[in-house]
Order: C-alpha cells, then structure tokens, then sequence
C-alpha cells in the first residue's frame, strides 16, 4: 500500500514546479515569447494533480504572482495596466480550471485504486501476484488466512519456496513456463501453509499481459479441504450403503425363497395328514390316500422346480422361456388346490377365451403367480361371513397381449394400502412376510407385462395383468 505525501511535502512540490515553468519560461521567452503560458499551466495541473486541491490552488497564486511579475507589462513590477487585465484574468481563470482538472483527475484514480484494492481484499479466493522472477509482488487477506503468511512475510520471496510442498516443484516450473507463454492454467493440487501443514486446493493461475508482453502471474487459490473430505465422506457412505444393500438383498432373497417354497411345502403337509387319515380309516381310503399322495409328489415336484429356479438365478442362467398357453397354467394352478378351495370353502368361475394366444415365459414361475394371486383372493374372503366366497378368474385378448383377471368377494384393502400393496415385505396379514405382490410383479414385468390391481364394487378386489402375446391366434 502506498503512503500519500504529507501536507508540506505537497504544497514544496508546488513551489518545485512552479519554479522549474519559471526557469523554462524565461530561458526560452526569446524564441518563444508566450511560451510561459504552456509552461505554467502545465506546472498548475502537474502541482494539482501530485499535490491535490489545496497544492494546486497554491501553485496558481504562485503562478500569477511569477507571471505578474516576469511576463506581463510592466515588467519585474507587482503591477497591471488595465489592458493587459483581460489577459491576466483570462490567465488566472486557465490556471484555477487546470489546477481543478489535475486534482479531479488525481481522486478520481485513487478512488479507482482504492476501489480495486478493495476487490483485491475482499474478494472469497486468495490471490497472490508473482513476479517473473517468482518474486512475491503482492497477497490478499484469504491469502493470509489460507496460508499464514503476512505480506511481510512473503514481500519480493519466491512463492514456490513458501507455499510449493518439494515433490510438487517440478511441476509447478512447467506451469510457470505455459504461463509466460500466455496460457492459463487450472488444477486442483496440495499446497504448504506457514507452520508446514498442507491445504487441498485449487489454483487458477493466469499472466498479466501487457503490449503484448506478460509483466507477472496472478495465482488464485481457493480452499477445497471442506469439499474434499466431504466427497472422501460420501464415498464412504456410499460404500456402507452398499454394503447395507447387499445385506438387504440377500434378506429379500431369503424371504423371497420362503415365501415361494412356503407353498408347496404347506400343501405337501396338508395331503401328508390327509392320507395318514384316510388309511387309517375302517376300511382304508386307498383311492383318497393314493390320491393326496399324487397331490404330494407334484408339490414337491413343484417345490423341487422352484429351488432349481432359484439355482439358476443365482447360477446366472437364463430363465427358460417358452410358448405357455395361459389358460393352461390357470387350470393346472386350480387343480393344485382344489382341496385347499374346498377346505375354505370358496368356489372359483372360470371363463376362459376360447383359443387364446400363446405368451413367452416360465411356466412355473407364471403358476407361481396365479398361485399368489388365488391365495391371496382366498386370505381376502376368509373372514367374509355375509356372502359368498365366490372368485371369478377371467382370461381374454387384448390389444396385443393376453390379460388374466381373479376377482374375489373379499374385504378389499384401505385406502392408505392403495399404493404400498406393491412395496417388499409389506403385509396385513399378521403371518405374512409381505413379498407375494412384490414378487408377483417383478415376474410379470419380467415377462414384458403389468400386474395391477383394482377396488371392486361394492366389495372385493380384482387383480389384473397383462402378457404380451407372442403371435396371432389362426
């Protein structure tokens, strides 16, 4: 920061000019006899514009008395003939604009340098100018609070020795040399404070270019230590998420394989005691037995067939997809539990389309399907004691797929559960895991389709989905 002169050294410098436009004027006043006018209004502007206001008014009193005395008639006398007035006063009157012009023009650029120190001090990044020597020419406030340094501190040292770590200095060279050659540079790079510590930051770094020629560097800095460890954070809560997922993944699957074996399993239970019933009967029911023991083996096929499907999921196999006929896997799925609709007393209407359109899928991952969609029609109606436990199943064309419908008599849901019934292990059953829908969903938007489902009326609730088709019926 530069000092401004002080009062006496101002108002000398007016004498020293004005006494320097006397010297001139008179050596020259021979070849140039109103030379003195140039001389001393050049010595008014150049007091007022050093000097400021007061210098410059005083330079003018020096001037006309100089000029009084030495320039206009008659001379070396403190005297004004009356036509020579016009003159001096049109003199006077030059000297007093010049003298306002040179201060004006002096405040107005210490009011510009003033107002770009401010920016230089106030501005959030810190900045340090270098020298082309890497001479510290001049540093900020952040630059003080960033690094340490004062200016004191840093005033005409090389800035790479201050705030350079020593692996980084080659480096920093050959960013120097693309600055000289008038390029700017930008990184993000580790930098030293004063007591030795390093600061993630980053550096901008452009040159001072004047005629043509680079005259020093500026460097911007800008602390990104908060930024960093709050990346280094989120990555490592990312990692934790992620860990969490896969726990979380691997209790879906968990439930998923208990909810899709649960099934099978509790059918397999149910035949078993039924046919320990019926030969235990007088005389035993060998045909019943014979036939719940049917119904064991094809559950257990079916559960053997649901561990393979997840072996294979979990083998990265593709799922066998092939040409299924809907209405098939509707009529095997309620032959299947035929007893368990008998034991709760529920009848099931079909109507199915007549020659309906082959889709592409799994078989059994299909049936397992209609098996959540029936099962949960059945839990529905199981508290229903008003009417009739009545399901209807409805299979049709449509546009270009096939839609399967199960409507059952039941209590419907709340409005609340309008929107969750879909999400994982959501359940108002008080022994349910919540994963029928959600998986459910996930098979038939596998199969390119859409499972929804909608409030009957007045009661009851229809559940919807839709299979592409996979060529035109004949």
């Amino acid at each position: 920061m530069k000092l401004a002169p002080s009062a006496a050294f101002r108002y000398l410098s007016a004498i020293v000019f004005v006494a320097v436009a006397t010297g001139l004027s008179l050596l020259l006043r021979p070849a140039l006899p109103d030379g003195f006018l140039v001389f001393f209004l050049g010595a008014v502007m150049a007091a007022g514009w050093y000097g400021r206001t007061g210098a410059g008014l005083f330079a003018v009193v020096l001037s006309m008395v100089v000029v009084d005395y030495f320039f206009i008639a008659p001379y070396q006398a403190f005297v004004v003939e009356l036509d020579e007035l016009p003159y001096f006063l049109t003199f006077l009157l030059s000297a007093v604009v010049t003298s306002w012009l040179g201060s004006a023009r002096r405040q107005a650029e210490e009011r510009q340098q003033a107002h770009l120190d401010e920016l230089f001090e106030q501005t959030p990044d810190a900045i340090m100018l270098v020298g082309l020597e890497d001479n510290v020419l001049r540093i900020n406030r952040e630059f003080t609070r960033i690094f340490g340094y004062t200016p004191k501190d840093v005033l005409n040292r090389p800035s790479t020795n201050l705030i350079v770590p020593e692996h980084l200095k080659s480096s920093t060279v050959e960013a120097r040399e693309r600055l000289y050659l008038g390029q700017h540079v930008s990184l993000e790079t580790v930098r030293q404070r004063k007591n030795g510590t390093l600061v993630d930051v980053s550096e901008v770094s452009f040159p001072v270019i004047a005629s043509g020629k680079c005259l020093a560097y500026y460097l911007v800095f800008r602390d990104i230590s908060r930024s960093k460890r709050a990346i280094e954070e989120l990555q490592s809560a990312q990692g934790e998420l992620a860990h969490l997922s896969r726990i979380t993944t691997m209790g879906e699957l968990a439930a998923s394989i208990a909810h899709e074996i649960n099934q099978p399993i509790g059918a397999i239970v149910t035949n078993g005691d039924a046919a320990v019933r019926w030969l235990g009967q007088q005389p035993p029911g060998v045909g019943d037995a014979r036939e719940a023991l049917d119904c064991i083996v094809r559950d257990a096929n079916r559960a053997a067939e649901v561990i393979g499907r997840i072996r294979s999921l979990l083998a990265k196999t593709g799922t066998p997809m092939v040409k299924t006929d809907v209405n098939e896997v509707i009529r095997e799925v309620l032959l299947l539990m035929e007893h368990e609709l008998h034991r709760r007393g529920a009848t099931v209407t079909t109507h199915l389309a007549h020659r309906l359109p082959p889709v592409l899928g799994d078989r059994v991952q299909l049936q397992q399907v209609m098996l959540n969609l029936i099962m949960n029609g059945l839990d529905a109606m199981s508290l229903v004691n008003d009417r009739e436990r009545q399901m209807e199943i409805r299979s049709m064309e449509k546009g270009d797929g096939v839609l399967v419908e199960v409507q059952d008599a039941g209590s419907g849901w709340e409005d609340q559960h309008s929107t969750s019934m879909f999400e994982p292990f959501f359940t108002t059953k008080e022994s349910g895991i919540g994963m029928g829908l959600t998986i459910s969903r996930s098979i038939i938007e596998a199969h390119g389709g859409r499972l929804w489902a909608e409030r009957g009326t007045p009661y009851g609730a229809t559940m919807r989905f839709s299979l592409p088709m996979t060529e035109k019926p004949i």
